[in-house]
């Protein structure tokens, strides 16, 4: 899992050491550089009010040399800080982009491993938000810990020591006013998480929402659904516009409560440092320093101050992400498993039952013997369980009670891709990829001749709507094949299969799409 919640609270450096050692193993040498620049950038900055307290002092010795040279360094400071600036920022770009896409891969490898029945217990949409929406918030997130974490803290840090320079008095007034704010900025965190993890699911329900209408067009059209549709989208997004605002409106908190901080923190700076000066114990030039340290410290506190909140929001993207994450498949192989490269007796199925919800049962107590090279036609109603009886043999899912055995060994103890390389399924849902024809019959076997391609699909009755095509096998397919009509599809889902020259050939309704010819000629 990315973190351990403990009464909903997000720990900084536990969101910070989390991912960068977890998921930026890659990157410790620009990790380190990074570090190396933002403390230059640090340093140069703590320099700036003791050059200013040097000015000053000059002005009040008449030191023209001192005044000739101070201006220089304080240019060679601003160039050097300007360097460090910009490539450290390359680089932290560099690392949290590096961990996005390391966890990106993560997590399409979890969800594209996701058994059937799992898989189905997400919407493709929440899916693709995750992806898309979720990791942009997190790439913030780790954005903002990079810098402002390093850079900014030892900014602060840095300014201090200069305080303390040049008043030590003042100094600790400030380091007793500031901390006034950390209960507010803290609260303000939690709630910020709260509702960005509303925010999230009302853009994942609205994703869902747009892959249906989008994926359903023909239908929308054809049923005059465009109204409703509308009705429906406004819902969606002023949920999404609404939750927008509420997160903004507790964000907008952060700043007026560092400004009245901030400002409390100047009034009795400047009261004190009057009394001081009064009194001798304190110089103009010295003032003037810690005064500028003070504004100096300003833009970084905010940036601290500001962080609590961004990392609420990332805080949000993880837990849903690590929902996803920490899901387990119920379908693996076990270990040591046997190996299977043929059929030579029989699939026996012995009192097999499936459920989908644990209370109504799809099939019960099937007892079924299939011998080898036998065809078995499977004749039912709608929803009578052909399908899923089908997607048992492949363990897309696998039996609620009783088992299945091939050849006298139950399939849970083959390896499942070594028992899926000997299956060809063809299901009633035909799914090509945005790839060409040719392409898409050799994902079945990369190592076909074109002459097998050819005979696949004369066999599919596909060779001849093919090469009329102006590109014949290399014509692209479209999202899904949707370039192509139902029944090319389904014939080039079966030449597929037959490609893959399987010692199980399961269809699943697979010429429903062709007419009474096709389906007799195939």
């Amino acid at each position: 899992m990315f973190l351990r919640k403990k009464k909903n609270n997000l720990n900084t450096l536990l969101l910070y050491f989390n991912l960068i050692i977890k998921w930026g193993k890659s990157q410790k040498k620009n990790f380190i550089k990074a570090n190396l620049l933002m403390l230059v950038v640090a340093a140069v900055t703590s320099l700036y009010p003791i050059a200013i307290d040097f000015s000053f002092n000059a002005l009040n010795e008449k030191n023209i040399t001192h005044l000739m040279y101070i201006p220089l360094a304080i240019i060679a400071l601003t160039i050097l800080k300007g360097i460090s600036y910009f490539y450290q920022t390359v680089i932290v770009g560099k690392i949290s982009n590096s961990i996005i896409k390391v966890i990106q891969l993560r997590l399409y490898e979890k969800i594209v491993n996701f058994d059937v029945l799992l898989m189905s217990e997400f919407q493709q949409g929440s899916l693709q938000s995750r992806f898309i929406n979720d990791l942009n918030v997190l790439r913030e997130a780790i954005t903002r810990v990079l810098n402002n974490l390093i850079r900014d803290f030892f900014t602060l840090l840095g300014l201090l020591i200069s305080m303390f320079y040049l008043d030590w008095v003042l100094s600790l007034c400030v380091i007793l006013i500031y901390p006034l704010c950390i209960k507010p900025i803290v609260f303000i965190g939690k709630s910020t998480r709260k509702h960005s993890l509303k925010l999230q699911e009302k853009i994942s329900v609205a994703g869902a929402f747009l892959n249906e209408s989008f994926s359903s067009i023909a239908v929308i059209k054809t049923f005059n659904l465009e109204s409703l549709q509308k009705i429906k989208a406004e819902k969606k997004f002023s949920d999404i516009y609404k939750k927008n605002i509420e997160i903004i409106k507790v964000r907008s908190k952060v700043e007026p409560t560092l400004e009245i901080i901030g400002g409390l923190a100047i009034s009795v700076v400047i009261v004190i440092a009057g009394l001081r000066i009064n009194s001798g114990q304190t110089d103009i030039g010295a003032f003037s320093g810690f005064i500028s340290a003070l504004l100096i410290a300003v833009q970084p506190a905010r940036a601290l101050g500001t962080l609590n909140t961004v990392l609420q929001e990332g805080g949000a993207s993880l837990l849903r992400l690590d929902d996803i994450l920490k899901k387990e498949n119920k379908i693996f192989s076990i270990k040591n498993p046997r190996k299977i490269d043929d059929i030579k007796s029989n699939i026996i199925f012995k009192k097999v039952s499936f459920s989908y919800d644990n209370k109504n049962k799809s099939l019960n107590g099937i007892n079924l013997k299939i011998k080898a090279k036998e065809n078995l036609v499977l004749v039912g109603n709608n929803g009578s369980g052909k399908s899923t009886f089908l997607n048992l043999i492949p363990r897309l899912i696998d039996p609620s009670k009783g088992i299945i055995t091939i050849d006298g060994t139950d399939i849970k103890f083959f390896e499942i891709t070594k028992l899926r390389s000997i299956i060809s399924l063809v299901s009633q849902d035909v799914m090509l990829f945005d790839l060409s024809i040719l392409e898409n019959l050799r994902l079945a076997n990369e190592k076909a001749s074109f002459q097998d391609i050819e005979k696949a699909c004369k066999i599919s009755d596909a060779h001849n709507f093919i090469i009329k095509f102006k590109k014949s096998y290399d014509t692209l397919v479209g999202d899904r094949g949707l370039k192509l009509s139902g029944g090319q599809r389904q014939k080039i889902s079966i030449a597929r299969a037959l490609l893959k020259n399987p010692k199980i050939l399961l269809l699943d309704e697979a010429t429903s799409a062709l007419d009474n010819y096709s389906e007799k000629k195939i």
